[in-house]
């Protein structure tokens, strides 16, 4: 068997447009903007983009469509390397898509986004032999019923479940208690919890179920529960250009370092600075980076200062 982590992607895949806009227009005008970039997008979906960048075997068990968002999508994830057999096609129905809004100053993002009609995972007939030869099962939340099933299966089978959990929807709570690494937005474990606090919250994530637990929050870094201590963990510095797919690919990187066998502290430093060599160039995957070079920062171990949320919630 290959030494690269072999790794079981569920969850969602978008088609995106990404527009650098420092001020809207006005009524009934027209607006010169910097060349319009689209390409594959989705938590998911980016996610097992980045991991194949970084070496990963993976499967993507996503929902595609037959529109042109679709079949660009297909073709964009196979091109990278992404295993999409496990994928069904749904030919008549319309694909989810974005629009997302760059400001040149900050590199920080707006999202206009559409669902489109693409029917949820249905529960595998056969959740083990899906799992067979997997290290790593990684779920994004957006397909329930199916990512409850693998990862209840994964339980049996010994193989570690992370969930990148980026906002609270049904069966959020139920998905949290069966996955063994949750990693959450600055507003998923708080929303779910009924917690502001961030350290109460992630308490309150981990007495649900999972071992490891952490809430990123952009350029202030990663909080995390380490055995009953808070721990942060600071963001790189690179300079940024967007950051639409970062915490896609924070999830990516730290879910490569995880199927390896990293301590939790070297997985959310890995995650950390897969995110930040992402924000080099527009849109949620061009500047992915490989393996050598997230190694390469990581050996440079140039970060921001801890700051926001992070900074404020570490116990002293």
């Amino acid at each position: 068997m290959s030494d690269a982590p072999s790794i079981l992607v569920v969850g969602y895949n978008a088609w995106d447009v990404s527009v650098v806009l420092a001020a809207p227009p006005a009524p009934d005008t027209k607006l010169e903007v910097p060349p319009i970039r689209m390409g594959g997008g989705g938590p998911g979906a980016t996610a097992a983009f980045a991991l194949a960048r970084l070496g990963a075997r993976v499967r993507l068990l996503s929902p595609l469509t037959g529109d042109e968002a679709g079949r660009m999508q297909a073709k964009e994830l196979e091109a990278a390397g992404v295993d999409i057999s496990l994928c069904p096609v749904h030919a008549d129905q319309s694909s989810a898509m974005a629009v997302i809004l760059v400001d040149p100053a900050s590199g920080e993002r707006m999202i206009l986004w559409s669902r489109g009609s693409v029917p949820c995972l249905p529960a595998p007939d056969d959740p083990e032999t899906l799992l067979a030869d997997t290290d790593l099962l990684y779920v994004d939340g957006h397909e329930p019923t199916a990512s409850l099933s693998l990862a209840a299966a994964a339980a049996g089978c010994g193989i570690p479940v992370v969930m990148d959990a980026g906002s609270v929807r049904a069966g959020s709570a139920e998905l949290v208690a069966a996955c063994t690494d949750v990693i959450s937005s600055r507003h998923f474990a708080p929303d779910l919890t009924g917690l502001h606090d961030p350290v109460a919250a992630l308490r309150a994530l981990r007495d649900l179920g999972p071992r490891r637990v952490a809430l990123t929050a952009g350029a202030d870094g990663v909080l995390a529960l380490v055995d009953d201590r808070c721990v942060g963990v600071p963001a790189f510095a690179v300079a940024t250009v967007d950051t639409t797919g970062a915490g896609d690919a924070f999830h990516g990187g730290y879910a490569f370092a995880r199927a390896e066998g990293r301590d939790f502290v070297a997985c959310l430093r890995f995650g950390a600075a897969t995110a930040a060599l992402k924000c080099r160039a527009l849109g949620g995957r061009p500047a992915l980076p490989s393996r050598s070079e997230v190694d390469d920062l990581l050996r440079d171990d140039i970060r921001r200062p801890l700051g926001g949320i992070v900074s404020g919630a570490i116990e002293k």
